[in-house]
């Protein structure tokens, strides 16, 4: 005991001290040691803190080892202090897990501030009390035993709190070595010092014994860890293997049905399933078909495609609705899975998994794995695969579809390509057996198609047509400037007639636009060779003013002679002789204005037309051309007047050709007039805007059968003959209203109709007061205040 106690005393004298300090300092280096290796495999945090803080924990050592050599001196408050902040980092570096990352910065940061305080408070009071007992020792001194109860309650402390959350903290080492620390500081409170240090000895190495459980404890973790890795990896190594085959089944898309039949296969093998089979859903919504079942120890075949209903089976029902897998391993209600199983040709049931074909969330189909012989439960990692397989199936089974439906659409492409091909050749065909020449132009207005009677017509080779302006060839073909600008914007065809070659041509040209959206496509022309039509309309034109010149000389002697003897100036006539006279009197008249008509229509037509102005007397004319009318009139039993305005001045104008205007609107009023009927017959002044008149009017009114809206704009053309029965009755060779018009328009005026069926006619009919200082045919010459006119007028 006497040996024992003088080692005892001999830790707490100053070369013990020394060795005290160095035994912990050996500790501390190899908890470093241990620490550092373990942060430089892992990376691990806490090895880091425990690193960092063991470290410092070694550098404060090494003054409190020299302290020890030097014995008690004026910086013995220094030495304490070091040793509390030794034990309040060692502290921090167990408990930072428990105090979280905040709260260990806060007790550290506090406990060294605390420290430092203190060692600051001591020093003054320690110098004194050395500089006044130079030999007095701090052991004996009242700081000393504040300095060792501090220790005693940061060990206490952390030996009480690692031990309270030691299922926390993963281990309870820290804890015994922090109460083996606390209980050596408490000796050392109660001046057994050299006990106190052999009880520190004993845990300050089990505090490095925990750091290097820590790293055990970590080793064994990242050891654990791999191998849960590395059997994820080959689990999922043999997965993607396992899809590998599954998608090198499932490449050849073409063969869906034995496509299928090779998955079913290879998902049976790898999942050592007794069952499988798919289902796809086909045009019949409430049924599924089987297309493919694979089962192992039996004989392949074709599987053949059968129906299964959705009602009947409402597990299926289920799958498709909810679009979510379905794993059955036990069943309250084997009903509703044994009709399944029978579907599929089995005669028990069991664990199933149903797994929906999803695309784009669209159920396809049904992925079924069953284990009725083995009766083994499926776990997540077969549930796993069905999900993955799923997806491939429902992709293969998309593809299909889009690839069948691709070909179909391919087909019809196909086939309208060949039909278009087709109608192309013809539409080609058709266009080089037309009589008529036809050149066709991009959008830029070039030709790129010119048909066989183009060439002959043009006399030129399609190839020096092709690729030329359309607006370049018309022009220089008809030697007149063409507004191409304003024809691109306009949605009236170009009509124009020229001569080439001592041929005549007429051309029609149209702009092509798209049924769609109205855009220009594109130019297209049509050119004609009238030159016989446009002969023999010149030969009949002579030949009918030839014949109306012959007809009018004797026509006008026999209404000559039958004026004579109508007036009985030859003689007395019986009532019936005046009667034959009366009707060769109006037969002649009648035949003279078809031939007045016939010679005016033709000179209009071949611009000759020439007008004798001279001061005319409208109201004079008006009344002659009605009185010669009134026997017509009377035999109809048609009422007449005359409306004629007080103010109306003479005109200039050709009187003969004014006549001739009135007696062809009167004629054919008189003519679609029925029985009790009235015409009007008038004339009056048409005051403009500066209340200055310019113009008259005569109109001519009638109650007849009228004109239906879509012949109004058709009866002013040459010999035209309405559809009407009634108005056929009525004769005329329909020439009258297109003279009225050529002579309205020579003299500068205008001519229209208001009409309605059943209510009757109105014509009306502009003429200039004073002669026109130009001539009206001439192009170019324009009538604003005309149209002012017949604004008003209208």
């Amino acid at each position: 005991m006497g040996e024992i106690q003088e080692i005892l005393d001999l830790l707490s004298t100053g070369p013990g001290s020394s060795v005290y300090h160095f035994l912990i300092l050996l500790t501390l280096e190899a908890a470093v040691g241990i620490a550092f290796t373990e942060y430089r495999h892992t990376g691990n945090p806490d090895q880091r803190r425990l690193l960092w803080s063991f470290a410092v924990l070694v550098l404060l050592r090494v003054p409190l080892l020299i302290g020890g050599w030097l014995g008690d001196a004026l910086l013995a408050p220094l030495l304490y202090a070091l040793e509390v902040v030794s034990l309040t980092l060692m502290v921090w570096a167990f408990l930072a897990p428990f105090l979280g990352r905040r709260g260990a910065r806060l007790f550290l940061v506090g406990s060294l501030i605390a420290v430092v305080g203190a060692t600051l408070f001591f020093l003054p009071s320690w110098s004194r009390t050395l500089s006044a007992t130079p030999a007095f020792s701090y052991l004996a001194f009242w700081q000393q035993p504040l300095w060792d109860l501090w220790g005693v309650g940061l060990a206490l402390a952390a030996a009480v709190l690692y031990w309270v959350n030691r299922r926390r903290l993963g281990y309870f080492l820290p804890a015994v070595a922090f109460a083996f620390i606390a209980v050596g500081n408490s000796l050392v409170l109660f001046d057994l010092v050299g006990l106190g240090r052999v009880v520190n000895l004993i845990g300050y190495p089990l505090l490095a014994v925990s750091v290097y459980r820590a790293a055990l404890q970590d080793l064994w973790a990242y050891r654990t860890e791999l191998e849960a890795l590395s059997e994820g990896a080959l689990r999922q190594t043999q997965e993607l293997l396992f899809l590998l085959d599954v998608g090198k089944a499932l490449e050849r898309p073409f063969d869906l049905e034995g496509t299928l039949s090779r998955v079913a296969e290879n998902v049976a093998h790898a999942l050592d399933a007794d069952r499988v089979a798919i289902l796809l859903r086909g045009e019949d919504v409430g049924h599924l078909r089987l297309v493919a079942q694979y089962v192992p120890l039996q004989r392949r075949g074709e599987v053949q495609p059968r129906l299964v209903s959705l009602s009947q089976h409402t597990l299926l029902q289920h799958v498709m609705r909810r679009k979510k897998q379905l794993m059955v391993n036990s069943w309250a209600h084997p009903s509703r899975i044994r009709p399944l199983y029978e579907v599929l040709g089995a005669s028990d049931e069991g664990p199933l998994i149903l797994q929906p074909l999803m695309r784009e969330q669209r159920v396809m189909g049904l992925l079924l794995v069953g284990n009725d012989r083995s009766k083994r439960p499926f776990g997540m990692k077969e549930a796993r695969l069905c999900d993955a397989i799923g997806a491939q199936i429902a992709a293969a089974v998309e593809n299909v579809r889009l690839y069948r439906q691709l070909e179909e659409q391919a087909q019809e492409l196909k086939r309208a390509l060949e039909a278009r091909e087709r109608e192309g050749r013809w539409l080609e065909a058709v266009l080089e057996s037309i009589a008529e020449g036809i050149i066709v132009a991009d959008e830029e207005g070039r030709a790129v198609r010119v048909n066989a009677a183009a060439e002959r017509i043009l006399g030129v080779s399609r190839e020096r047509v092709l690729g030329r302006p359309l607006a370049q060839l018309l022009t220089s073909a008809t030697g007149q400037e063409i507004a191409w600008g304003r024809f691109r914007q306009s949605i009236e065809p170009l009509q124009t007639l020229f001569e080439l070659e001592q041929k005549q041509v007429q051309v029609h040209a149209a702009v092509i636009r798209s049924p769609y959206d109205g855009k220009m496509m594109g130019l297209v022309a049509v050119l004609r060779d009238i030159t016989k039509e446009v002969q023999a309309e010149r030969a009949k034109r002579e030949f009918i003013t030839t014949v109306s010149h012959e007809l009018r000389t004797p026509l006008t002697a026999i209404l000559g002679y039958a004026e004579v003897l109508y007036s009985q100036m030859a003689g007395r006539l019986t009532a019936a002789q005046q009667r034959f006279v009366r009707t060769i009197h109006a037969n002649a008249r009648r035949m003279i204005t078809i031939a007045n008509n016939l010679i005016a229509l033709a000179e209009a037509e071949r611009g000759r037309l020439e007008l004798q102005y001279e001061e005319t007397d409208l109201a004079l004319i008006l009344g002659e051309v009605v009185e010669a009318f009134v026997p017509q009139m009377r035999s109809r039993q048609v009422e007449w007047s005359l409306e004629i305005e007080d103010d109306l001045p003479l005109i200039e104008a050709d009187p003969e050709r004014i006549r001739q205007i009135v007696t062809n609107l009167v004629s054919n009023a008189v003519k679609y007039t029925f029985p009790g009927g009235r015409i009007t017959v008038g004339a009056g002044l048409v005051q403009g805007s500066d209340e200055a008149a310019r113009y008259c009017r005569i109109w001519v009114q009638d109650t007849g059968i009228g004109i239906p809206p879509e012949e109004q704009s058709l009866i002013w053309e040459r010999f035209y003959r309405p559809k009407d029965p009634l108005r056929m009755e009525a004769g005329g060779l329909g020439v009258g209203l297109a003279v009225v018009r050529s002579l309205t328009e020579a003299h500068g005026g205008r001519v229209w109709v208001d009409s309605a069926p059943g209510e009757g006619s109105t014509f009306t009919v502009l003429l200039p007061i004073r002669r026109p200082s130009s001539s009206p045919s001439e192009e170019g010459v324009d009538y604003p205040d005309l149209d002012q006119a017949v604004g008003v007028q209208g």
